[in-house]
């Protein structure tokens, strides 16, 4: 739960239907995960330069981690 002012919620409301949303559940839901699906990539995209050298080779076999998001 979460809890908002008057104005806060409806700048959410707004923005959920701007954007094509039928409820401010729906719109809230859709940025969370959106937002983890955009670090995933960033992240991905930054270790893949770390393990690659100069000529896009990487320098590894496979990668040391798992990278989990969320529990």
């Amino acid at each position: 739960m979460v809890r908002l002012t008057k104005d806060q919620y409806e700048r959410i409301r707004v923005n959920a239907s701007a954007k094509g949303f039928k409820t401010v559940s729906q719109y809230v839901r859709s940025s969370i995960f959106e937002h983890d699906s955009v670090f995933e990539r960033k992240f991905e995209e930054i270790y893949q330069k770390i393990v690659s050298d100069s000529n896009g080779k990487q320098n590894i076999k496979e990668r040391p981690f798992k990278l989990v998001v969320g529990t």
